[in-house]
């Protein structure tokens, strides 16, 4: 029987908490043994407040810090860094360099040349990542990667989601004490979370990466919110139009939107073949397709070119990715991971190309160019 796999976690935060509730349910599971948690906040650590959101759990035998290096000192073999984007200072670069096995959530870093360093050290050490793109094990999108697999040449994919600035949960870095929004709210603010094609969007576009493959370049137009109408520092545009092109040919067309005083979410999802197209929803993918025989003597009706390709939500992709790469690290299988941090650098560098095809006036960003060439170096790089 295989040892558990010893995990730490730094990052107590919303999205640190759903990690953390799916690394106690493969504990339970025998997969796991939980080593130690870290967070800059005491209070973050408390397991009465953990409790809030993972049931059942007990802090016996598991070291909580706020101090990295203390961490670091444990005896572990993989660590998930889950902690605001604009806050990294090296954690991950020593923890590879410890040859720890790195589960880093996205955005990895906001600057690039952050990021190169990343990944840079993870392969020097040899050690397996991931960044945390959990779409791509939900049940929706594995069907419509499946299905696009059997022959099918990808064209398009459009995605468009509009979604209340005030929408956000709540956060739990007290980022009022380092010089971040008073209401913690970070990811409606730029300085913290890059902009929402980073933030959020980021998703979407290694989503569509998973099914269309590598990025070339992107063009970016935003309509910035001016500062006299920013409010608890969400200072973040209005609104976001970004054009994505894929190796193969394929284009992704992203529509965002924050705006205030709408308390109402909008999302459309279309991916668009040769011969078909896919409407992804909330519960599940409808399929318009025409397989009879061509040319039909009249136009089909509708429910002939229609199909359910996948009914549900797609499953708990949370628990998923990290179940996948826990059993990558005890079986030593690397191909499992469908997101190595090498690979998500791709994801990073064309969300990042777009805020910077917008702040060079919609001007199209090579992805290739942007992560070397001198142009670009001043995007790439980390502010003191």
């Amino acid at each position: 029987m295989k040892k558990p796999v010893r995990v730490a976690l730094m990052g107590l935060g919303q999205r640190g908490l759903q990690h953390l509730k799916s690394l106690w349910a493969l504990q339970d599971q025998g997969a796991v043994r939980l080593t130690a948690l870290a967070d800059a906040f005491a209070a973050n650590l408390d397991a009465d407040k953990i409790r809030n959101y993972v049931e059942g759990f007990q802090p016996d035998g598991i070291l909580h810090t706020t101090s990295f290096a203390e961490l670091l000192g444990q005896e572990q073999d993989a660590l998930y860094v889950c902690i605001p984007p604009n806050v990294h200072s090296g954690e991950v670069v020593r923890a590879a360099q410890a040859g720890l096995h790195l589960f880093v959530e996205k955005p990895m870093s906001l600057y690039l040349e952050e990021a190169l360093e990343m990944e840079a050290a993870i392969r020097e050490a040899g050690v397996l990542s991931t960044a945390g793109f959990q779409q791509r094990f939900d049940g929706r999108h594995e069907a419509v990667q499946r299905h696009l697999r059997e022959g099918r040449r990808p064209l398009m994919a459009s995605y468009t989601y509009h979604g209340p600035l005030e929408g956000h949960n709540v956060k739990h870095h007290r980022t009022e004490l380092h010089g971040g929004p008073g209401n913690r709210v970070w990811t409606a603010n730029r300085a913290w979370s890059g902009m929402t094609v980073v933030e959020g969007g980021i998703h979407l576009l290694d989503l569509w990466r998973y099914w269309f493959g590598d990025v070339e370049w992107v063009q970016a137009h935003y309509q910035h919110r001016p500062d006299d109408e920013v409010y608890d520092d969400a200072d973040n545009p209005y609104t976001y139009c970004a054009l994505f092109g894929f190796d193969g040919g394929a284009v992704g067309t992203m529509t965002l939107s924050r705006l205030r005083k709408v308390y109402a979410d909008f999302m459309d999802h279309q991916v668009l073949w040769t011969e078909g197209r896919a409407e992804i929803c909330w519960g599940g993918v409808t399929m318009y397709e025409y397989n009879g025989l061509y040319p039909p003597s009249q136009p089909p009706p509708q429910p002939a070119v229609t199909k359910t390709l996948y009914e549900g939500r797609g499953g708990d992709d949370t628990f998923a990715i990290s179940q996948v790469f826990v059993r990558a690290i005890a079986e030593d299988r690397p191909e499992l991971i469908r997101s190595p941090f090498g690979d998500a650098m791709n994801s990073l560098a064309a969300v990042i190309g777009a805020n910077v095809s917008d702040e060079m006036g919609g001007e199209r960003v090579e992805i290739d160019q942007l992560l070397c060439a001198d142009k670009f170096a001043a995007f790439r790089q980390k502010p003191d």
